[in-house]
Parts: C-alpha cells; sequence; structure tokens
C-alpha cells in the first residue's frame, strides 16, 4: 500500500508502507498521509497492520 509523505525539504512521494517505520525513526520525514488525516511526525506512531480478511463463501 502506498503512504504519502512529506520529507524534511518539503517534498511529497508516495513509499511502501513497510519503509514508513524506518523514516519515522531516522526522522527524514515530517508527516504522512494516514486515512485521509495528515499525521506530523511529533504524533506519530506507527500503523497497526491491517487485519486478515475473512472470506465467506
Amino acid at each position: 500500500m502506498g503512504v504519502l509523505v512529506c520529507y524534511d525539504d518539503f517534498t511529497y512521494d508516495v513509499i511502501n508502507d513497510y519503509f514508513l517505520d524506518h523514516l519515522l525513526s531516522t526522522g527524514c520525514i515530517l508527516g504522512f498521509d494516514r486515512s485521509e488525516h495528515w499525521v506530523k511526525k511529533d504524533e506519530a506512531t506507527p500503523p497497526a497492520p491491517a487485519p486478515p480478511r475473512h472470506v465467506t463463501a
């Protein structure tokens, strides 16, 4: 899944969600978009993985 991030040089990019933890821990981003809600790095906690979807027949 792609995550929109804002880097510390105020450029934007869409990254794979598994890079988000690394970018938050290194301080390379100012914030990211989580489900139509912009999160600043000071407020950021890594997003929880989505629960598995159950398919019923």
